[in-house]
């Protein structure tokens, strides 16, 4: 049974039909912290795990507007020591196909792309082309990694069947992008932001989407050198923050909120915002998902594994394992 939430904690609960067991545990000081409009957040939250649009409701079924859409003496807003319901659009026994899957996120973010590891080097260069230095850090090119945002060890199965089973941005170009070292699977920065991402420590979020606007997140501050040429694209944000307000990730100074620069902010192959989503659902399983043994047994479509071949070596039937086990001869002996 599920218990109360702490004073200081909100619940949104995520799958009501289903015993209402996988819910968001959340410090509300959190999620003022990461945005300055709660219902918003949280509604984005139930999205990206869910995959699917819906609606936060109290437990009277009052409604919880969306900052901005006030209006109506149902509305109510998002309140500390409480308890909220997502009603998903449609019917919620189809969700299985674009609820995030533990095993996909499992590996998220771990892999560097470097041509010493045999990871495609075409990938690092378009990169550096796009991006210039590190986005979120401005650190010089020489010195950052190539970081896919689904993990290189996953591949294509498994991007083709995560962008299949989720909505993309209407500004994200999702045409051709079958390659999991495509560059809207990744993007340049810090060995410690690699590890930032590889631990899930951050959040990174797209901004405008179908719950938050750009100004729904705190603005960054840059107290670092931005790489020349490197702008801000004009239509969207990208935003590094850190998950928890917490000494470790804090550990490995980051900046908190960073806003990321590309040396072509116009390009049409920026990070994919469908993909930022499903990391950050990874986050989420982290930090904040609780029923993680429910999602485990939720029968989730995924590729097939492709079978390991083992050589196996033969040993002559003359041969025992005595005779294996049997000490070299003297030197100068047959």
């Amino acid at each position: 049974m599920r218990p109360p939430p702490n004073p200081e904690n909100i619940h949104v609960v995520l799958n009501l039909k289903a015993g209402g067991d996988v819910f968001i545990d959340i410090p509300f000081g959190e999620i003022r912290r990461l945005s300055f409009s709660p219902s918003r957040l949280l509604h984005y939250f139930c999205f990206i795990v869910l995959g699917l649009k819906g609606t936060l409701h109290d437990n009277d079924d009052r409604v919880v507007a969306l900052e901005g859409e006030e209006g109506g003496a149902i509305s109510t807003k998002i309140e500390a020591g409480r308890t909220y319901l997502y009603h998903v659009e449609g019917d919620e026994s189809s969700f299985t196909s674009s609820l995030v899957d533990p095993e996909a996120v499992r590996e998220l973010g771990s892999n560097v792309s470097s041509t010493s590891e045999g990871h495609d080097t075409a990938f690092r260069t378009r990169l550096i082309e796009r991006d210039g230095s590190g986005i979120f850090s401005g650190t010089f090119p020489d010195y950052c990694h190539g970081q896919h945002i689904i993990a290189h060890s996953k591949g294509a199965d498994w991007l083709n069947l995560i962008i299949e089973n989720r909505t993309p941005y209407d500004n994200d170009n999702m045409s051709g992008f079958d390659r999991v070292d495509d560059p809207r699977n990744g993007f340049l920065d810090s060995p410690n932001i690699h590890l930032s991402i590889s631990k899930r420590n951050v959040f990174i979020f797209k901004t405008p989407n179908c719950y938050l606007r750009r100004e729904d997140i705190p603005l960054a501050v840059p107290n670092h050198d931005i790489y020349p040429g490197s702008m801000a694209p004009l239509d969207c944000r990208f935003t590094m923050m850190l998950a928890v307000d917490s000494p470790g990730p804090k550990s490995l100074h980051i900046e908190s909120p960073s806003d990321a620069m590309f040396m072509e902010p116009s390009a049409n192959d920026l990070p994919s915002g469908l993909l930022l989503d499903y990391f950050n659902a990874a986050v989420l399983l982290k930090y904040y998902l609780k029923g993680n043994e429910t999602l485990n047994s939720y029968p989730f479509p995924r590729p097939l594994a492709v079978p390991i071949v083992c050589q196996q070596t033969f040993i002559p039937r003359s041969d025992n394992r005595k005779s294996l086990n049997r000490p070299p001869p003297p030197p100068g002996t047959k």
